[in-house]
């Protein structure tokens, strides 16, 4: 009987001090025994095969290899989509995931995106009751390409959601991500994309509401490559109760990726006295004509502005919900597709609220 397996996730790329137990991620036991239940809704432009690309194996995550292991452990099958070059698909890739009570499920998914491309991948996550659920996204962008990334957590209290992205591009490919993160009892998300060509681009967004005893455990990497290119990572959040969080943000630049920029920022809303947030910026430099910039907001609501709303008959729990639905819905808005929005609204209990 499989027991499980011991693996490492959420690796920086550079090790810090050991003793801040910030470098990597250790999880026990883990073990995956299905493939997870997964519907779709596949535009004419988009073409599915039942066969991983061979080149995908090549794709680096944020999880590292421990993602790996347990998706080939289990074996998973990857289910494979691709956009074949100049097509500008204006219709989203609509894959939505549902695991059940008692699950320890898994699903690989790979995109491949031609040349002259347009594709959006949207991705929606629920669950009942316990149990565990490892999503793998493998990304290739041509050349001019342009992939929309938007994967939303909806599980349940109890659940345990592991997200793991891995992304290449190529000459002035372009990505942009946007990752929510709204329920889950324990969330582990990696991400690493390869700026490998010239001229690409990096956009991420990441929204979360952290609260109870939630744990939320990051990893998101921009590794430049080629000559000038370009990155930027913010982060969004808020923690409340005894919700703990850590954040792992590193901008690579390589030998080779002159003329590259890369930008990180963190903003972060505590609620509570009891939360935990970690938050380690890196910046990896081995290269000289490069800029590279980052920052964080961490702090609780300013008292004047609490005075303020209280003189207007807000209690303190009316406002904690004002500016947490408020950084929420900064990053809902910036997805292009109302079904989907609907649905966090619907999942934060504000969706009646229209009808």
């Amino acid at each position: 009987m499989n027991q499980g397996l011991d693996i490492k996730i959420n690796k920086l790329p550079s090790p810090t001090w050991n003793w801040l137990h910030m470098n990597e991620t250790e999880l026990k036991k883990i073990k995956l025994d299905k493939q997870g239940l997964m519907e779709e809704k596949v535009p004419a432009g988009i073409d599915k095969r039942e066969e991983r690309f061979s080149s995908f194996e090549d794709i680096k995550t944020g999880m590292g290899n421990g993602a790996d292991i347990l998706i080939n452990s289990a074996g998973i099958s990857p289910l494979s989509f691709s956009v074949k070059e100049g097509v500008k698909e204006a219709e989203p890739l609509k894959l939505d995931f549902s695991y059940e009570d008692g699950e320890n499920a898994g699903n690989s998914v790979e995109l491949y995106a031609g040349k002259d491309s347009e594709v959006t991948l949207i991705m929606d996550y629920k669950s009942s009751g316990e149990g565990l659920a490892l999503v793998q996204t493998k990304i290739h962008a041509e050349e001019n390409s342009l992939v929309r990334l938007i994967q939303v957590n909806r599980h349940s209290k109890d659940f345990i959601c592991m997200n793991d992205i891995g992304v290449n591009l190529s000459d002035n490919a372009e990505i942009d991500i946007i990752n929510l993160f709204l329920g889950g009892k324990e969330t582990y998300a990696g991400c690493h994309t390869a700026l490998n060509g010239k001229g690409s681009r990096l956009n991420t967004d990441i929204g979360y509401m952290t609260y109870e005893n939630q744990k939320l455990d990051m990893n998101y990497v921009a590794s430049h490559k080629g000559k000038k290119t370009k990155s930027v990572i913010n982060a969004s959040g808020v923690l409340k109760d005894n919700a703990f969080k850590l954040f792992r943000g590193t901008i690579d630049f390589l030998n080779g990726s002159s003329g590259s920029e890369g930008d990180e920022k963190e903003d972060v809303l505590l609620l509570s006295e009891g939360v935990v947030n970690q938050t380690i910026p890196l910046i990896l430099c081995a290269e000289e004509d490069v800029q590279g910039n980052h920052g964080a907001t961490i702090g609780r609501l300013d008292e004047d502005l609490m005075f303020y709303m209280e003189s207007r008959g807000m209690s303190h729990q009316e406002i904690y919900e004002l500016m947490a639905n408020a950084r929420i819905d900064a990053i809902c808005n910036m997805i292009p597709d109302e079904d989907e929005k609907k649905r966090i609204q619907e999942y934060l209990g504000r969706g009646m609220e229209d009808e």
